[in-house]
């Protein structure tokens, strides 16, 4: 069970830093103030001084000791110096590690939390930071405190994306990718596309109306997901876990959740030449439609839109 409630503030050096330049202001300051009014009998100066004691401290509390980030079983609240924001557990869809605070957004609200940060040298040299280790405890603390996670009694569980899986994210859909499509993708003609899908992958994670999920088995990522406020967006399954209904339990999680927030129906766009993954959504109720548009990476093949409706919504009467 979760504690009931946590707190992270600075990086201990930077709390260490601002506290030893507070204290050591708050000393210094006043008596060099005294100093000078021993030797001059003047008020201005040592007045000046005295104000500027309190301006500092009032600095190092604002803006070093001030800023945290509190969960509890509500929610979580971020406090920067000047303004708070509060999230409900359930409508948390980002977070992220950023140069300028942790981010944390639901579709109606984003901010960033001051007191936890990542360089982006840390970001480019993929290094796993306490900022990752933080965004990942929020994330955590988001499944537990949420229904729908998708866990069962087989050691099957579906959870959120951490900002840090971005690699993982990329490498599985790679591998599903490889094994289904390479009549569509001849590698020979058609490299894979690796970073540009890094890329994507990592935008989606910071979309505040975008959806991320893995599919873990004895804590071992096998499937992804992503899905929006009405699309399925991705989804898939490493070939050695393909065919024991993984995949089925993504597709059904996310129209359930699609369904769950109001949709009519939920969409979704497959390669016209990926005859099984047809199949795979036509047995789950998808119906396939005439809309058509061109794949984003070369040879650019056709795509088609696919369907399924919401059966809690009533059909319109003739």
């Amino acid at each position: 069970m979760a504690r009931r409630r946590q707190t992270w503030r600075a990086a201990p050096l930077t709390l260490a830093i601002v506290i030893t330049f507070g204290v050591v202001s708050v000393v210094v300051i006043p008596v060099l103030a005294y100093l000078i009014y021993q030797r001059t009998q003047g008020y201005a100066l040592p007045a000046v001084l005295l104000v500027l004691t309190v301006a500092v401290a009032l600095y190092a509390w604002r803006f070093g000791l001030h800023p945290r980030i509190v969960a509890d079983e509500h929610g979580v609240r971020v406090v920067n110096p000047f303004r708070q924001a509060r999230f409900d557990w359930e409508d948390i869809t980002v977070v992220f590690p950023g140069e300028n605070g942790l981010v944390i957004a639901s579709p109606l609200l984003r901010t960033e939390a001051w007191c936890v940060q990542k360089s982006n040298t840390a970001t480019r040299r993929g290094r796993h930071t306490r900022a990752d280790a933080v965004a990942a405890g929020l994330l955590a603390l988001a499944d537990a405190h949420t229904d729908g996670n998708g866990g069962d009694d087989d050691g099957i569980r579906i959870r959120r994306a951490r900002p840090d899986e971005v690699r993982r994210l990329a490498r599985m859909e790679k591998a599903a990718s490889e094994a289904a499509l390479e009549h569509i993708f001849p590698p020979e003609d058609y490299p894979y596309p690796s970073e540009e899908i890094a890329r994507r992958w990592r935008r989606l994670l910071r979309h505040p109306r975008v959806q991320v999920r893995v599919l873990d088995v004895d804590d071992a990522p096998v499937g992804y997901l992503a899905y929006d406020d009405e699309r399925v967006r991705h989804l898939g399954i490493v070939p050695q876990q393909s065919g024991r209904g993984y995949g089925s339990q993504l597709l059904d999680f996310a129209c359930q959740e699609i369904f769950a927030a109001g949709a009519r129906e939920s969409t979704l766009w497959v390669l016209v030449d990926n005859t099984q993954a047809r199949e795979f959504y036509r047995a789950h109720g998808w119906i396939e439609t005439e809309d058509r548009r061109e794949c984003e990476f070369p040879p650019y093949p056709p795509e088609m839109r696919m369907v399924r409706r919401n059966p809690s919504v009533p059909r319109r009467g003739r």
